[in-house]
């Protein structure tokens, strides 16, 4: 879907036509769930995630403006980003991993959620990275997210977090600094096991 697509989506969901909506999250929904799959390895907590983005993002619609052409990606992902930070707040200290047995059809880039789920579980050194990140300062781990797992630009970044983009090319460059020291440990000690 283009950003023309995307602008006649939003404006027709503004004037409550609920196809439209329909429309922003079929598109969307594979999108946010992934990432906040990858980001907490916990399919009942990304789907818990996915459903409050779109929630709030039917809720706060109306408020919505465009400031570029990739306005929109950022918002739903800032909204998506916020609802993972608060779901790490609340499990803080629970770095298990615990996906559940649900598959699903829905798929992005050809991947189903069962390959997914398959990959996270066998994939130690996404382990330690997901350990590792929880670490480091939440506007590391968003960068860290966001630029490496979802693949955004530096300007989508930075309006995902409010920041001007010379500012995350300094934070993505002290993240990946922090998250190598901490994914060192972490072989260190998978290795001494």
């Amino acid at each position: 879907m283009n950003t023309e697509q995307i602008k006649n989506l939003v404006e027709r969901s503004k004037n409550k036509d609920d196809h439209a909506f329909g429309e922003l999250f079929d598109f969307y929904y594979p999108k946010i769930l992934n990432y906040a799959l990858r980001s907490t390895t916990d399919l009942a907590a990304a789907q818990d995630i996915t459903s409050n983005t779109f929630l709030k993002a039917l809720r706060g619609l109306n408020n919505f403006q465009w400031r570029t052409d990739s306005s929109f990606n950022a918002w739903i992902y800032k909204i998506a980003t916020n609802e993972i930070r608060q779901f790490f707040r609340k499990a803080k200290n629970n770095n298990t991993i615990s996906i559940n047995e649900k598959e699903n059809d829905l798929s992005d880039n050809n991947m189903s959620f069962k390959n997914i789920q398959a990959s996270i579980e066998s994939d130690e050194y996404l382990n330690i990275i997901n350990r590792s990140l929880l670490k480091i300062d939440p506007i590391y781990q968003d960068i860290i997210r966001l630029r490496y797992i979802e693949d955004l630009s530096y300007a989508e970044i930075s309006e995902i977090i409010n920041k001007n983009e010379s500012t995350v090319r300094v934070y993505c460059k002290r993240a990946k600094e922090k998250l190598k020291e901490f994914i060192g440990k972490e072989n260190k000690n998978l290795l001494e096991n």
